[in-house]
């Protein structure tokens, strides 16, 4: 009976030894160390957790195929990879990134394709057409009797159904909706349709008071558009400036906007006032013509956790409020405008016959679109699954512009 009693103590040794070892082998295991049987030592490894859209791209490390996305790749030496990341008919992500040990490093490539499809979404042309400042709909103008001031809600489908599309008011004589600027009100509920002669001065100032509603029969309010319009203004101001407290003061103060920001001086003068392009040549982008959209010269990301400035030397730079990182973005030939993304981790950049999408830290620029566009209207849909251009395409000459939809998927 001793000797069994001694031998079941001595098993039960041997297991909690035996529960105990493999235990912290596989916590070290799950924890990426790897045993180097040669060198009879135990290395700390990295995960690079990788993954695309689409999906099934190859993997490349320091040019070596090692996998196919969606994928973890584990036990990688700490260094820092050449990875490049492709697909057949897609453009390739390539970058050099930091495995570092005990972490899991994570990248996410968005491909686009190269020869993408394009769809018109107008055929009987769009004047003017400017985005809402919450970037959900347009406004443009169409020519003849059944033209006029035209809504489109940018939806998820790829073609526009009729529900998407409204005719918010007719044309009619002496207003012509194609010879009209829109200006957007901050909360994309209202629009102004402003009208001029030829000599530059002011014929009326219409007010869509409802965005909703087909038909309507707008007043003008020519008498009271400076005072709308600052009252416009101070809104975008108090907007601007609650989202600029999570700013830097470096970055609030290296804007040329930073001194105009908090003066008390009136930002629209006169209902006179000749309204300037929405897409002039090398400026951020504007969905307007007398309000200032950006008036901190801060424009936030989507998730509002990167700002996209320009300094007072005219650089583009990117800087990142959750990893407290400001990169600068390379210079861009022939530039017209540069907008957010709507995943917030890229940029849509437009230059003359050029459009491309970069990454926020400026890696990894993609051709998406080679062609004539017009007035610089591009920007991306809401869903991140293409994008937006005014153009003429294939149409002869003297035929108006069309809106068409880039698909990126």
């Amino acid at each position: 009976m001793k000797v069994l009693a001694k031998n079941r103590v001595a098993f039960s040794i041997i297991i909690a030894a035996l529960i105990l070892i493999f235990g912290t082998v596989a916590i070290f295991w799950a924890r990426g160390f790897k045993l180097n049987f040669k060198d009879r030592t135990i290395d700390r490894t990295g995960l690079l957790v990788a993954s695309s859209v689409p999906t099934g791209a190859e993997i490349y490390l320091d040019d070596r195929l090692t996998s196919a996305t969606d994928t973890n790749i584990a036990y990688l030496e700490p260094k820092i990879y050449k990875i490049r990341i492709q697909k057949d008919g897609f453009t390739t992500w390539e970058k050099d990134i930091d495995i570092r040990a005990d972490l899991a490093t994570e990248i996410k490539a968005l491909l686009f394709p190269l020869a993408p499809e394009i769809k018109p979404l107008t055929t009987t042309g769009a004047a003017n057409p400017v985005l809402s400042p919450d970037g959900t709909k347009i406004v443009y103008g169409t020519s003849g009797d059944r033209g006029g001031l035209h809504l489109m809600t940018l939806s998820d489908r790829p073609i526009p159904f009729r529900s998407d599309l409204r005719l918010l008011v007719k044309n009619s004589s002496g207003f012509d909706f194609t010879k009209s600027l829109f200006i957007w009100s901050p909360d994309s509920k209202q629009v102004i349709a402003r009208f001029e002669q030829e000599d530059g001065s002011v014929l009326a100032n219409l007010l869509i008071d409802n965005t909703d509603k087909s038909d309507q029969d707008p007043g003008d309010i020519t008498g009271s558009l400076a005072a709308t319009l600052n009252s416009w203004q101070e809104e975008l101001i108090a907007k601007a400036q609650t989202q600029a407290v999570s700013a830097p003061d470096a970055v609030k103060n290296a804007t040329a906007e930073a001194k105009i920001v908090g003066s008390s001086e009136s930002v629209v003068s006169s209902p006179t006032t000749q309204p300037a392009s929405p897409a002039k040549r090398g400026e951020l982008p504007t969905t307007n013509y007398q309000l200032n959209y950006y008036p901190t010269g801060l424009i936030f990301s989507p998730d509002e956790e990167k700002i996209l400035y320009k300094n007072k030397e005219g650089q583009f730079k990117v800087y990142d409020l959750k990893n407290k990182r400001e990169v600068s973005l390379p210079n861009f030939a022939d530039f017209i405008n540069i907008s957010w993304f709507p995943d917030s981790s890229h940029l849509v950049v437009a230059q003359k016959d050029l459009i491309s999408i970069i990454e926020a830290d400026g890696a990894n620029k993609m051709t998406v679109f080679s062609g004539k566009f017009e007035n610089g209207f591009v920007f991306g849909h809401p869903s991140g699954t293409r994008i937006i251009i005014l153009t003429t395409l294939t149409q002869t000459e003297g035929n108006p512009a069309n809106l068409y939809a880039v698909n990126l998927r």
